[in-house]
């Protein structure tokens, strides 16, 4: 098969979009995580959603660097500084990370996604800037702050925090944006050459400055509902099946 980088006619490999550390991180003591898409019930997933479609081995080598430093920053526990407000956490400071590694890996991360076969990545399409992703990992180029701008959320420590859903597209006041779920966080990255709007343009990943990570309370977010919605009804298939004749 042609490799959808080289664009080669090379064997190709199990290629992870979303590294496998994020799974792990939330396999630890608990039940393999789960991976929820609206158009399919939901599945467990130890080690996450590969693709045999996208990459040569030779291609896929390119990415390591950058996939392991996103899983030694994000994945660290504690994973920064604690930010709090009247006593709570609202955000992290994370001051150790290479400013180039993270930002190419997410840069990577929706290439991977955009050209995957994947039914789980089906709603991620970058349409021109596939081409412009592709450019700027070719040349390990991260680009400025406002390019494929990038922000953080953390979701808090909840019973369906292991429930991972699909990636897809949404905007934030008119700006094109991508949001990705990896364990507990929540990933903004902008598809857009408009500058980021507020409050992304705060908390955007940039070079020089320590990274943010703000933090967010799942039992008030809206994708609880449609993770319980979606978990609840295979429950239900499954003891149907189990008393059925």
């Amino acid at each position: 098969m042609k490799c959808k980088f080289c664009q080669r006619e090379k064997k190709l490999i199990q290629a992870h979009i979303i590294p496998e550390g994020f799974f792990r991180r939330l396999k630890d003591g608990q039940d393999p995580p789960r991976i929820v898409n609206p158009n399919a019930f939901p599945k467990r997933a130890p080690i996450g959603v590969y693709d045999t479609t996208i990459l040569c081995e030779d291609c896929e080598k390119m990415f390591g660097d950058w996939d392991c430093h996103a899983q030694q920053v994000l994945c660290a526990d504690p994973i920064g500084e604690p930010i709090k407000l009247e006593g709570r956490t609202v955000a992290y400071k994370i001051r150790d990370f290479k400013y180039d590694h993270l930002k190419l890996f997410f840069i990577s991360l929706a290439w991977r996604a955009s050209v995957s076969s994947e039914a789980f990545y089906s709603r991620i399409d970058l349409g021109p800037y596939e081409d412009i992703a592709k450019a700027m990992i070719s040349t390990s180029d991260p680009g400025t702050d406002n390019d494929f701008a990038t922000t953080i959320a953390k979701f808090d420590e909840h019973p369906l925090s292991t429930a991972i859903l699909d990636p897809h597209p949404e905007r934030w006041q008119g700006i094109n944006y991508c949001r990705f779920y990896l364990s507990s966080y929540v990933v903004y990255i902008k598809i857009d050459k408009r500058s980021a709007p507020q409050p992304h343009s705060d908390f955007k990943i940039k070079c020089g400055e320590p990274l943010y990570v703000v933090c967010r309370d799942l039992s008030k977010s809206k994708e609880l509902p449609l993770i319980y919605k979606m978990t609840q009804s295979v429950s239900k298939k499954v003891r149907g099946k189990k008393t059925g004749p």
